[in-house]
């Protein structure tokens, strides 16, 4: 059974790391987030042309004055860039460094970005074969806001557990592969949280950085909290 549809204590979820201590959705701000205490990493996958998926929010990257689409891009020259940041130079990791650098160690929120040239089918088997073959399906959330990967991923893996990601204020759908629902935050009043529960789905929030909201998730019985501050979310929860 999968640690995400177990009953548990709220987690921090570091969101796409600790992205206030080091560039997002790198190893440093992973790193930062472990050390700060969260209790899972949040990170954001794009397909490669060669099929592969690598850990970067946008579908684009900037090199020299150009965007280049990742998804035109081999993987091992996406791995090859060493990019700028405001905290300095970074590469772009792929999922298995990440898994390969924490493991068991950690948990995973892992969010599949689906744009119109993604070929669902494939980015769902690869994200299947990296987390099976890591034996960490226990310790995976994967998240999308595109349903249909989502369904791609349960018929390959009916163990691992899977979130519908929404933006804007819906109805609790009842999509019967998924089991868990992550809102933006301030979605999230007493009347979705209920709902939430009668359908039977655990509710993941994001992005949450303000003491006085995450205290009042909190109390509406969230499974988790994604922030840019797992210190500070820590610290509140605790307090």
């Amino acid at each position: 059974m999968s640690e995400w549809k177990e009953p548990h204590p709220l987690w921090i979820v570091g969101h796409r790391g600790a992205p206030r201590r080091a560039r997002e959705n790198t190893l440093d701000s992973f790193d930062f987030a472990e050390a700060e205490g969260a209790d899972a990493i949040e990170l954001d996958l794009q397909q490669t042309r060669d099929g592969e998926v690598v850990v970067f929010h946008d579908d684009t990257v900037a090199i020299g004055p150009a965007r280049h689409a990742l998804r035109s891009m081999a993987s091992i020259d996406v791995r090859e860039l060493t990019l700028d940041s405001p905290f300095g130079e970074y590469r772009i990791p792929t999922l298995d460094d990440v898994f390969q650098r924490y493991g068991r160690e950690m948990r995973y929120i892992l969010e599949i970005k689906v744009v119109p040239t993604t070929n669902r089918a494939s980015a769902a088997r690869r994200v299947r074969e990296i987390v099976s073959g890591f034996s960490l399906t226990r310790r995976c959330l994967v998240a999308s806001f595109d349903a249909d990967v989502l369904r791609l991923v349960r018929e390959g893996d009916g163990e691992i557990a899977l979130s519908l990601l929404v933006d804007k204020p819906v109805v609790i759908p009842p999509i019967p592969f998924i089991d868990a629902i992550g809102p933006r935050a301030d979605l999230v009043d007493e009347a979705f949280a209920e709902a939430a529960a009668q359908a039977g789905l655990s509710v993941h929030p994001w992005t949450v950085d303000l003491p006085e909201e995450i205290q009042t998730l909190a109390e509406r019985g969230v499974a988790s909290i994604t922030t840019n501050d797992p210190d500070l979310a820590r610290r509140v929860l605790s307090g």
